[in-house]
């Protein structure tokens, strides 16, 4: 297949990749202006682009030898750190200031060129250049790939390995030059392989700004804008649709809160809220689900807990909203809750008649005097009757 590929063409085509790509992060960049590092991605592309006019203008002998050759090669290693730096700042989507020192690389190679003349020498030039294009390749992967435990996106994965083929192109390429033989690829069809990665590359990073916009528009439709806690949507989505038998729900409702607005103004009002989210976030263990359900009213789900064990986490959550102080305009604002549980023993039929009885032991647990944890059970032997109540109520 190598004597099939001309390289005039290949060579028009891989700089055409590079300009296409360029368009692309330009596109992005202009329907998603906060994701950053899509402009530096498209000014890299465009380096690279002009870097390999250069060098096919100089293999036609259309400009000299000492002039193509240093200009391609500054601006070819220059093109890969504007990549790396706009793939750092894309996956991560937050400026380095120090990401900006991987530009003094081929300030170094144009200086040392100056100097050595090394780039007036082919092979040392192409070898230098790959390597380098080869580390900046790898840590790009190497930056997308480990940003996944942090936004944990499908297309990562692929975006990371079209970078990684890319930067094994252009060892493959190093070790080609320096041991002719080893590997049986030329530097034409290394050329075009490398457009196949260009255009994969472009696409994958588009891919990315599309699954960060929707799981961005998931995130803010599942949350309460307010807290920051998981909202009601989220909530129900989370309870199982079988198998959740001995498994605990409990519903929470702040004592007094309207006393709170009308005393202490809603903006006190909110920074309680506020508060109570992060004290409750903070005491909650793997797997326990926590939203706001509505107004001061906040559900928990416990998973394969039974009902003393949820009884104590609960204590334990009061005991810590008890001692939770609030400061708002120089005043303290002390909390109460008081909280409703139902323990899934298998006979309730949907999860709205376990709601149901964790509202009746929340009205229980209000109508003994509240800042306490109420059970089903011991609500039901006390003769309490359950609140009328859906699933569909929001306040």
């Amino acid at each position: 297949m190598n004597t099939q590929l001309d390289l005039a063409t290949v060579l028009l085509l891989h700089k055409s990749s590079f300009l296409v790509g360029a368009f692309c992060f330009l596109y992005a960049r202009w329907q998603s202006p906060r994701d950053e590092g899509l402009g530096i991605l498209a000014s890299g592309f465009f380096f690279l682009a002009l870097a390999s006019t250069l060098a096919g203008y100089g293999e036609q002998k259309l400009l000299p030898a000492y002039l193509w050759t240093l200009s391609s090669f500054t601006l070819g290693i220059g093109g890969y750190a504007l990549f790396w730096i706009g793939v750092r700042r894309l996956s991560a989507g937050r400026r380095r200031k120090t990401d900006w020192l991987a530009l003094s690389i081929p300030i170094a190679g144009a200086a040392i060129g100056l100097a050595t003349h090394f780039h007036v020498v082919n092979y040392i030039r192409a070898s230098v250049f790959n390597a380098t294009a080869f580390v900046f390749l790898a840590a790009s992967a190497l930056a997308v790939i480990s940003g996944r435990s942090r936004e944990p996106l499908p297309v990562r994965a692929l975006f990371a390995a079209a970078m990684a083929v890319g930067a094994n192109l252009c060892l493959a390429v190093v070790i080609g030059l320096v041991k002719p033989g080893i590997i049986p690829i030329t530097t034409t069809y290394a050329f075009f392989l490398s457009i196949i990665c260009h255009f994969a590359i472009a696409l994958f990073a588009l891919v990315l700004v599309k699954e960060r916009a929707e799981a961005e528009l998931r995130c803010s439709a599942d949350t309460d804008a307010l807290t920051g806690a998981c909202n009601r949507r989220w909530f129900l989505a989370q309870l199982p649709r079988s198998n959740w038998h001995g498994d605990c729900l409990v519903v929470m409702d702040l004592d007094f809160f309207k006393r709170i607005n009308d005393r202490h103004g809603h903006q006190a009002g909110d920074q309680a809220l506020i508060a109570f989210v992060d004290l409750i976030r903070k005491n909650l263990r793997k797997g326990d689900c926590f939203a706001r359900l509505g107004g001061e009213e906040f559900g928990l789900y416990l998973p394969q807990t039974s009902e003393a064990q949820a009884l104590a986490i609960a204590e334990r959550l009061r005991r810590a909203v008890e001692e939770l102080v609030v400061i708002s305009n120089d005043q303290c604002i002390a909390l109460s809750v008081s909280m409703g549980l139902a323990f899934a023993g298998g006979d309730e039929g949907t999860w709205e008649d376990l709601f149901n009885s964790a509202d009746a032991a929340l009205y229980e647990a209000k109508r003994s005097g509240r800042n306490r944890v109420t059970s089903f059970s011991s609500a039901a032997a006390s003769g309490s009757k359950p609140m009328e109540r859906s699933l569909s109520r929001t306040g």
